[in-house]
């Protein structure tokens, strides 16, 4: 426990409510991303698992509520300092999200090069590195993103999360649509850009068996809020009814072997 708490807070969201036209999507959420963790969040589709990501990365303002990375408060800052912080951070989109008019290799190395100032060289060097460890092959990387299939597409966009070694990776769905190969491949990708760079990830997912391999802590959103929190060995003991929905198919003797 005493290291746990000696780790440093890189999230902390406190009592964060948001509603669409008197519609509750999240109410009251209230967790903490320590550095080094990986975090799952899982729940029912609707949930507003996505609306929670969502707000904590300044597309969507809360109703009420704080939202801290690295202590600094997010919440009504502006949108320059925003930005800056941003730019620290690895995202990925549930469809992706790249940029339909530059070719693969500049939407990978998008952000890195707006931070770093690389040029197109040192860029394609970069963005070929990246793309090795996602099994994609490097004639991808001339090619626009129309050109390429979509789970192609969604291991682009989770290249681009990852280039720069940010501390701080978010992923929405990073599996969903991918073969159990390509899926377990991310999930390694994940969990190596962790421990590589000391970093500390959020993951939004269905997908129970990567829950599994990658997460260090689960929380589950259910009626608008945090109804269960735990490490994934902890899901196949308790008797939480919505946990069981979700690990039911889920072999754990196979998992944690």
């Amino acid at each position: 426990m005493k290291k746990e708490l000696d780790k440093n807070i890189v999230i902390k969201v406190t009592d964060l409510s948001k509603s669409f036209n008197n519609n509750v999507i999240l109410k009251n959420i209230n967790f903490e991303l320590l550095e080094g963790e990986s975090l799952a969040i899982i729940g029912a589709s609707g949930s507003g698992k996505s609306v929670l990501l969502k707000n904590i990365i300044g597309l969507l303002k809360p109703d009420k509520g704080s939202i801290k990375i690295n202590n600094i408060e997010m919440v009504n800052l502006s949108r320059n300092l925003k930005e800056k912080i941003l730019l620290d951070l690895g995202i990925t989109f549930q469809h992706g999200a790249l940029f339909d008019s530059l070719r693969n290799w500049e939407n990978i190395i998008f952000k890195t090069v707006n931070k770093e100032k690389i040029n197109n060289k040192q860029g394609k060097k970069l963005a070929f590195s990246i793309i090795k460890q996602l099994g994609l092959h490097p004639s991808i990387l001339e090619l626009y993103p129309s050109e390429i299939s979509g789970g192609m597409q969604k291991r682009v966009a989770i290249a681009r999360a990852i280039c720069g070694n940010p501390k701080i990776l978010l992923f929405d769905e990073p599996t969903s649509g991918l073969d159990p190969v390509t899926g377990s491949l991310i999930d390694k990708l994940i969990k190596t850009a962790v421990k590589t760079v000391g970093g500390s990830a959020i993951t939004i997912t269905h997908d129970m068996a990567s829950v599994c391999r990658i997460a260090d802590k689960v929380i589950l959103i259910d009626n608008q809020t945090i109804s269960w929190s735990g490490t994934p060995k902890e899901m196949f003991q308790t008797a939480n009814t919505k946990i069981q929905e979700f690990i039911k198919p889920i072999n754990s003797e196979i998992l944690f072997k």
